[in-house]
């Protein structure tokens, strides 16, 4: 069994202004009117960032140039991280400050207003490498097989987009792109006219690529596809994809569109403000220290949806944050997926939906979910098999709480019949967790319920048959903050199996190891 280092507390979530800070990932240039990516961190005493500040504002403020003036003045943070869209008018160099919590940090930006704009378009000739401001017109920009283009920090690449429908220009890469920015230098893709969305960064077939510091952002006027219907910032097929602190952020339709053996890996990437996070299918994920934050739609809004990979193929999202998705944080149909270390917050329907395969949940926050719920029965996970088919579900030390929606039953862990399969079976194995809903399991026929077993943790209010299991209340300590840690006195202290690296019930524990 994994240890886990975060979530294990000794002090209470506050920001210690002797050793935590305030990191950007901003532009060190700008041009009047182009908005500019600030993404906002509150780094921790062991260098990440600290997940255990729930909710904070980052104030900015501009000076060094009376001229110059910003189009907002605060962005939203959730589990020490947030980013946002702003617009600098008027001309000259200037500092940005950014403040959280009597934290703060400046930064320089250059006014590029008259640094040369270079104009391109149609098909890449040869390798090349792009320092500066780059305009992409006149439809489709292709980087042939056997072509690499180089991006180097802080270059600026503006692309033609439209202000609806699916004909923004979009980048083809058979090729490769080796984009390196740095933390104070971001390379960024982003259209030449604000309000008109550029298309896709598509790679069909094409040689590995690095997005490194790198900003994706106002595209998706591309090709509507699959879940949600809308078109992707980035689509791949038989592609490797590397993203490393990147950022893919307020876009017309979903993050990304992946399939056919590709293979993707997310380091410290943030996606925010779009219609969905990936849909990927026959494809490889690691999504690793990630935070993906305010998916905005109608309908299939969700944090990420995973259908089932290929033979050999891992699905993996670890030590990450989903917060204000408008339908579930996690999605799956017929996938392996493991979910490790991660938060899922604030989505309207369920923290993970679970279709088919087999879902492990390990160490994981899942709270404040089903705000808008689908059904009238509302479960932080829940689980459907195929007709004749199975799901498995396992839990590990989690905390998972339901939120309580008028005229719905909220459910801890569902087994859901929701399309009237006749026969199938879902398992549930679910060990030193705490389960805080109003039914704890809900268990739909034909399922059974003695496919759910359930030991060592705390179903409050609820009995249910296993070793070592609670009803208790787990006394968290101010849950209506964020604050899932336990009292001392809690009944779920020192209450894990004896096979557990870690001593209490849950996702926190009550002192370092």
């Amino acid at each position: 069994m994994v240890s886990w280092p975060s979530g294990v507390l000794a002090d209470g979530p506050v920001v210690d202004a002797n050793e935590s800070k305030v990191d950007l990932i901003v532009r060190d240039s700008f041009l009047p009117g182009i908005p500019v990516l600030v993404r906002v961190q509150v780094t921790g005493r062991d260098g990440e960032a600290d997940k255990d500040i729930w909710d904070a504002n980052a104030v900015l403020s501009v000076s060094g140039n009376p001229g110059v003036k910003a189009s907002v003045d605060r962005l939203a943070l959730r589990n020490g991280l947030g980013s946002g869209l702003v617009t600098f008018t008027g001309r000259g160099d200037f500092e940005l400050t950014v403040t959280v919590d009597g934290l703060e940090t400046t930064v320089s930006l250059a006014d590029w207003t008259d640094e040369p704009v270079h104009v391109v378009s149609g098909v890449l000739s040869g390798s090349v490498t792009w320092s500066g401001v780059y305009h992409i017109q006149g439809g489709d920009f292709t980087i042939p097989a056997g072509v690499t283009l180089t991006l180097s920090p802080g270059t600026l690449v503006l692309i033609d987009g439209a202000a609806s429908g699916t004909d923004g220009a979009d980048i083809d890469v058979q090729g490769a792109i080796q984009s390196l920015g740095t933390a104070a230098s971001p390379v960024t893709f982003t259209a030449f006219t604000p309000g008109r969305n550029w298309g896709e960064l598509h790679h069909a077939n094409a040689q590995p690529s690095t997005y490194r510091y790198t900003e994706i952002m106002q595209a998706g006027r591309s090709p509507k596809v699959g879940h949600s219907n809308s078109g992707p910032a980035v689509r791949a097929s038989r592609s490797s994809l590397v993203f490393d602190h990147a950022s893919l952020t307020d876009n017309a339709g979903k993050i990304m569109q992946a399939t056919d053996g590709t293979e993707l890996t997310f380091l410290h990437t943030l996606f925010a403000r779009s219609v969905m996070g990936p849909e990927i299918s026959d494809t490889a994920l690691l999504f690793e220290d990630g935070w993906i934050l305010e998916m905005r739609a109608k309908d299939d809004a969700d944090g990420i949806y995973i259908h089932d990979q290929l033979a050999g193929q891992s699905c993996r999202l670890v030590r990450s944050v989903i917060a204000g998705a408008d339908d579930d944080g996690v999605d799956t149909l017929g996938s392996d997926v493991a979910i490790e270390d991660c938060i899922i917050r604030g989505c309207k329907d369920k923290a993970v939906s679970v279709y088919g395969g087999r879902t492990a949940i390990s160490h994981c926050l899942l709270v404040g979910n089903n705000l808008a719920p689908e059904d009238t029965t509302d479960a932080a996970v829940a689980a459907k098999a195929f007709d004749g088919s199975t799901a498995v579900v396992t839990i590990d030390h989690t905390t998972l709480v339901a939120t309580r929606t008028p005229g719905h039953v909220d459910a801890g862990i569902q087994s859901h019949n929701k399309t009237g399969v006749k026969s199938g079976r879902i398992f549930y194995s679910v060990i030193d967790s705490i389960v805080d809903a109003t039914l704890p399991v809900y268990v739909q026929a034909p399922y059974l319920e003695s496919d759910v077993n359930i030991s060592y943790s705390d179903l409050v209010g609820f009995a249910w048959p296993g070793p070592g299991n609670l009803t208790a209340d787990p006394l968290f300590l101010d849950p209506d903050h964020g604050d899932y840690r336990l009292d001392p006195d809690s009944s779920c202290v020192g209450a894990s199996s004896p096979e557990s690296p870690l001593p209490d019930l849950g996702y926190y524990q009550s002192g370092r190891e």
